[in-house]
This record gives structure tokens, C-alpha cells and sequence, in this order.
């Protein structure tokens, strides 16, 4: 048994151990002790962290009879039903939207992209330029129906080749008006507002009575015809924007599905479009998840939408615009962005008509009359489409109808040629 270590080695040990980086060992030879009882040593003299003392609270007993209780038990149980009430509306939403969206990306992986076109030669003018940019709208083509003229007194003949043609003189009249007739402006952007019934879809047996009878050739047309006309566009401008709403036409539900923006086929149309500019650098795409959108031209507000919601009285709309454009202004002032224009299409009849604090912009359609618009209305519309310069100053400061057809448009395009996979 070891004898005990004198106090007074104990205490120079312990100052050795502090003040010096000397092993166990060295030390133990130093005092002739071994390296264990130097360990012992050490141990003895550590610093110990103090153990925080464990405190223990004794909780009172709860009542849960108590309002307050109850209260908080009721807000718990609002609040998980309404988070579960979102995540079945989100996964039904992901269920239907999903369709189309892995269309559209198998749609990307298979399209081949239209080559860009040379750069257009400037304007040349000598004196100052106005600055404005330019606004296209394009909507209701229903693109590849087949309006056979004995079906409705020889007023319209309608197919996709036709569309095709009148496509061509949309483009040339925009090409023409803005860079030769109207030499003192200067466009830097064109914003083409795409908003819906690009084709008549699904609904009213629509696909029958079609170009190819097949809904998917159908939008693969529609999209490849809209990608040729910003192809021939693109060069004249620095930027183009491309918006996109739906129609009630592509709608694949019975009635309008409010929470189905894209369970439509006008947003497949868009996508393939988008696949098919990809290529085109001074274009952008915007295809929003919803059935409107709010943008800013030149610092002044529009509003863009299809229309189908507006109700018409006695087959006269002008009530129901009104009324419509008048609630989207009270709601547009909750935010600091104040809406001055409001654009439509769907009603196939090209108008304009004061809003509330600016104006409601109706656009026109591609397509004179239907069997249906023939024989259950009996009415007939020139067929137009819209364009109009946005001033930074003065908002929308021109405007034209351009009439898309031409005396020779049955014989077909003479540059846009579809071609589709069999």
C-alpha cells in the first residue's frame, strides 16, 4: 500500500502540473512517484462544472371548463380544418392542372424551335420619335373550326388555312402601320395580350366539326401558327411580352372551374408556343395560373381577361361590363397600382366604352359567324383584331381595327406553313 504524499510535494506537484507542459511521467521521475498518483493528483485539483440544481414546478391544474380554454380549442381546431381544407383543394387543383402541365413538358422535349429571323433594318427619320409601346391583341381565332359557307348564307367560309392567311394579314398590317405609316413613333416593346379561345376546344362538340378532329392536333397547330407570327414580329422590335389568359372555350369542365386556370387547353397552346419561340431571345412569355391578370404599360394599369364572366342582359353586354369594370376598379383600390384600361375578347364584336377611370377595350374575333351565332342569333361581326400605341403621358393614344380578311384568303397562306407529326 502506498504511503500518503507529503501535503507540501502534493502542493509543488500541483504547481507543477499548472505552470508547465511536462508529462505524467516526467514529472512522476522528477519526485521519484509514479505517473498514476500524478493523475490522482490532477484529478483531485480539476475545476468542475457546477450541475445546474434541477428545478421543478408543479403545474397547476387546468379547467377545462374555462373559456379561455375552450376558446383557444376552437381556434386549434378552425385552423386544422382550414389547412386541410387547402391541402385537398391544392392536391385536386395539382391532380387536374397536372395533366396538361406533363403535356407540356413532354411538348418541350419534342418540339423542334423556329429559327429567328434577321434583324429588320431601322427606321430612318429625321426628326424626334415618339416613344410609346405597342399593344396587339389576339384572341378568339377558334383556329380550327370549319365554318362551311351553305351553313351560314354565305357569309363567312372559314378553316385552318384561312386562319392561317388571315394570321399572315394580321402580321403585315402591324408591320406595315407601325413602320412605315407611323414613322415618328418608335416601339421599343410590343405586348401581345393572348387572352383565350384560341380554339374551340372541347365543349359544344367542337371537335367534330374541326380541322384535324383531334384536340390535340388541334392546339399543336393553333400554337405553331401563333409561334409564326412572333417569329415574323420579333425582328422589328427590341422586346415582345406574350400574355396569357384562358378562354371558356379550352375549358375541360362543364362549367368554368375557377380554380383550374390551367385544366384548359389554351394554357397547353401557350406552352407550346413557348417551346417553339424558346429560340427567339427578345421574346418573353408570361403564363400566369389564373383566369386574369393586372399589368403595368407605361405606367398605366390594364387589366386582362377573356370576358365570359360578364353577364349580358337581353343579349346586350354593355350593363354587364360596366357593372364588372366598375367592382374591379372598387377592388383595384385596396393596392397602390390604380387599373385605367380593362381588355376583353369573347365577345366576338370589337367596342370601346368608358370605364369608371378609364376605359374597357373589347377586342375582336378571327372567325365572321358560326352554324350556332347564325342560326341562334343571327348575327354576324367583321372580323378584327386590335392594336393600339400606350403613351407614358396620354395611356392609350391610337387605336386600329385591323380586318383581317383578304379577297383572296381561300387560297390559302402564302409564307406560314404547319406541318404536324402523323
Amino acid at each position: 500500500m502506498q504511503k500518503p504524499i507529503d501535503p507540501e510535494l502534493e502542493n509543488k506537484i500541483k504547481e507543477e502540473l499548472e505552470s508547465t507542459n511536462k508529462s505524467h511521467v516526467d514529472i512522476g521521475l522528477e519526485y521519484n512517484i509514479s505517473s498514476g498518483v500524478i493523475s490522482k493528483i490532477k484529478r483531485k485539483y480539476s475545476i468542475q462544472r457546477p450541475v445546474a440544481p434541477r428545478i421543478i414546478t408543479k403545474i397547476k391544474s387546468i379547467d377545462p371548463t374555462d373559456e379561455k380554454i375552450l376558446k383557444l380549442e376552437r381556434k386549434v381546431i378552425s385552423l386544422k380544418d382550414e389547412r386541410n381544407n387547402l391541402k385537398r383543394a391544392y392536391e385536386a387543383a395539382q391532380r387536374k392542372n397536372g395533366i396538361f402541365q406533363a403535356l407540356a413538358e413532354e411538348i418541350k422535349s419534342v418540339v423542334t424551335p423556329i429559327e429567328p429571323l434577321p434583324t429588320a433594318p431601322k427606321i430612318r427619320y429625321s426628326g424626334k420619335r415618339i416613344q410609346e409601346s405597342l399593344v396587339m391583341h389576339l384572341s378568339d381565332e377558334h383556329a380550327t373550326d370549319v365554318v362551311l359557307p351553305h351553313q351560314v348564307g354565305g357569309l363567312e367560309n372559314y378553316n385552318f388555312q384561312v386562319a392561317l392567311k388571315r394570321a399572315e394579314t394580321y402580321v403585315d398590317s402591324v408591320i406595315k402601320f407601325t413602320q412605315r405609316i407611323l414613322k415618328p413613333y418608335e416601339f421599343e416593346t410590343l405586348y401581345i395580350l393572348a387572352n383565350g379561345d384560341h380554339n374551340s376546344g372541347e365543349i359544344h362538340n367542337a371537335v367534330d366539326n374541326s380541322e384535324y378532329r383531334n384536340i390535340f392536333r388541334n392546339c399543336l397547330a393553333t400554337a405553331q401558327m401563333q409561334a409564326l407570327m412572333i417569329r415574323d414580329l420579333a425582328p422589328y422590335f427590341k422586346f415582345i411580352k406574350v400574355i396569357y389568359t384562358p378562354g371558356n372555350h379550352g375549358r375541360k369542365t362543364n362549367k368554368k372551374d375557377y380554380y383550374g386556370p390551367r385544366d384548359n387547353w389554351d394554357y397547353l397552346i401557350a406552352e407550346t408556343a413557348f417551346a417553339y419561340c424558346r429560340d427567339l431571345v427578345n421574346v418573353e412569355f408570361l403564363i400566369p395560373d389564373s383566369f386574369s391578370i393586372n399589368l403595368e404599360i407605361e405606367g398605366h394599369g390594364f387589366h386582362v381577361a377573356h370576358g365570359d364572366d360578364i353577364k349580358s342582359w337581353a343579349g346586350i353586354p354593355w350593363y354587364g361590363i360596366e357593372r364588372k369594370t366598375r367592382r374591379l376598379s372598387a377592388l383595384n383600390c385596396s393596392s397602390d397600382k390604380r387599373v385605367d384600361y380593362f381588355c376583353f375578347g369573347h365577345f366576338h364584336n370589337a367596342a370601346m366604352q368608358a370605364a369608371l377611370r378609364g376605359e374597357t377595350i373589347i377586342n375582336g374575333a378571327w372567325v365572321a359567324t358560326s352554324p350556332y351565332v347564325y342560326n341562334s342569333l343571327s348575327t354576324f361581326t367583321e372580323p378584327t383584331q386590335l392594336i393600339h400605341g400606350v403613351h407614358k403621358d396620354f395611356g392609350v393614344s391610337w387605336r386600329l381595327h385591323v380586318k383581317l380578311r383578304t379577297a383572296n384568303e381561300a387560297a390559302g397562306p402564302t409564307r406560314y406553313n404547319v406541318i404536324l407529326a402523323k
